[in-house]
């Protein structure tokens, strides 16, 4: 493609050099040509657009700071917020109704961000967390899904882990599994 592009380029280029003209045929088509034709008059071509862009600026060079600077201690700069436990798709059986919540944050939680989590859509009682895990108590039967979000002084969300969905599956008494066959 950039061969061609570049083979076209040339041509309307030579063209230009070479000069341009047109004529008119018997039945009245105009035609264009690089070269002189009887009864072709030379065209004048407008000279090409052209743009010339600005030079790229340097980025300023950032100060390093080993303590942190202010600017780093105002931005969350989360490099990871996940879930630990329970795992995409995991599935437990017979819990009782409580899975357990373990979630990994980098670096450290923040002075003034709290973690609230969020099961099946509702924010929990026990949020925002007073740690990094936590118990869930009304995970019966069923897929359900846990979702955490890091929230700063002013309740603005700054990082999300999740959703996570897990499954809660029990024995039915109902229809009780086949009897091994001895």
């Amino acid at each position: 493609m950039r061969n061609l592009l570049s083979v076209i380029l040339l041509c309307f280029l030579s063209t230009a050099i070479a000069g341009t003209y047109k004529w008119v045929d018997k039945d009245g088509n105009t035609h264009y040509s690089d070269k002189p034709v009887e009864g072709a008059e030379q065209v004048k071509l407008p000279e090409p657009t052209t743009y010339n862009a600005p030079k790229a600026q340097p980025r300023a060079a950032q100060p390093e700071d080993s303590g942190g600077s202010k600017a780093e201690q105002e931005s969350p700069g989360y490099t990871a917020f996940e879930f630990v436990a329970p795992k995409q798709d995991q599935v437990f059986w017979a819990t009782g109704g409580e899975v357990a919540v373990q979630l990994a944050v980098k670096p450290d939680l923040r002075k003034g961000h709290e973690i609230h989590l969020y099961f099946n859509g509702n924010l929990t009682e026990n949020s925002p967390l007073a740690g990094l895990g936590t118990m869930l108590t009304e995970a019966h039967r069923g897929a359900h899904t846990v979702r955490a979000v890091i929230v700063d002084q002013a309740g603005k969300s700054v990082a999300t882990a999740g959703p996570i969905t897990f499954h809660v599956k029990q024995r039915s008494v109902a229809k009780p599994p086949n009897p091994v066959k001895r």
